[in-house]
C-alpha cells in the first residue's frame, strides 16, 4: 500500500507544473460565471468536475512523451503497483474535485446571498464522480493497451457510447413500459435506498475490477 500510495504522489508531482494559476483562474472563472448567470451550483459543480478530469489523463500522456515508464522499470517498480496507483490517483482527483467544486459553490452562494443546496449539490457531484468513474474505467485500458497518443480519440468513444446507451435505453422504457411502471421502478430504489445503494457500488467496483486486471493485462504485455 505505501508503494501505491507513492506512485499517487509521482502522478501529483508529474501534473503539478500543469496546475498554473492561469489555468486555475480560467477554470474558477467558468464556474463563477455559470453561479453567477444561473443561481445554482449545479453547473458550476459539472464544468469544475469536467476540468479536473482532464488531467487524470495526464500522467499518461507525460509518461509517454518522457519515456517515464521505462524510468519504472529500472527502478524495480512492479507494474501492478504503478496500474493500482493509476487508479488511485484517478479517484481522489475525482473526489477533491467534487469537493473542492462543492465548496467552492456554498462560498460564491454565500457571498451573493443565495441558497445553497446541499442535497441537490450532493446528488450531482454524486453522479458526475460516477460517470468520471465508470468513463475513466473504460478509457484506462485503452492508455495500457496502444499508448494515450494512439488512444487519444479512441479515449472520447466512452462519452459517445454513453449517449448512445442512454438513448437507447429511454427509447426502451418508452416502448415497453407505461409511465406508471417506470414510476415504480424507480420508486422501488427510492424505497429501498440502502439496497440500492448496495447494489450500485458493487456494480461499481466489479466494472473497476474488470478494468483494472484488463489494463494490468495490456501493461505486462509491454517492453520498456
Amino acid at each position: 500500500m505505501n508503494k501505491t500510495l507513492s506512485f499517487v504522489r509521482l502522478d501529483y508531482i508529474t501534473i503539478k507544473p500543469y496546475i498554473t494559476l492561469k489555468n486555475l483562474l480560467i477554470f474558477f472563472g467558468g464556474a463563477l460565471i455559470m453561479i453567477i448567470s444561473s443561481g445554482v451550483s449545479v453547473s458550476a459543480i459539472a464544468i469544475l468536475m469536467a476540468y479536473a478530469s482532464l488531467y487524470v489523463s495526464y500522467p499518461f500522456a507525460i509518461g509517454e512523451k518522457n519515456s517515464i515508464d521505462a524510468l519504472y522499470a529500472t527502478l524495480s517498480i512492479k507494474r501492478s503497483t504503478a496500474v493500482l496507483g493509476r487508479y488511485v490517483f484517478a479517484l481522489t482527483v475525482d473526489v477533491f474535485a467534487g469537493l473542492l467544486a462543492c465548496s467552492f459553490s456554498f462560498v460564491v452562494l454565500t457571498v451573493m446571498q443565495k441558497e445553497f443546496n446541499v442535497l441537490e449539490s450532493g446528488v450531482v457531484m454524486l453522479v458526475m464522480l460516477l460517470l468520471y468513474i465508470v468513463t475513466q474505467a473504460v478509457q484506462f485500458p485503452i492508455y495500457y493497451k496502444i499508448g494515450y497518443a494512439k488512444a487519444m480519440y479512441l479515449s472520447y468513444l466512452p462519452f459517445v457510447g454513453l449517449f448512445l446507451i442512454t438513448l437507447a435505453v429511454t427509447n426502451f422504457l418508452k416502448d415497453s413500459f407505461s409511465l406508471p411502471q417506470i414510476i415504480s421502478f424507480f420508486g422501488w430504489f427510492t424505497a429501498n435506498p440502502f439496497v440500492a445503494a448496495l447494489l450500485g457500488f458493487l456494480i461499481l467496483v466489479g466494472i473497476l475490477v474488470v478494468s483494472y486486471r484488463t489494463s494490468l493485462k495490456y501493461y505486462n504485455k509491454r517492453d520498456f
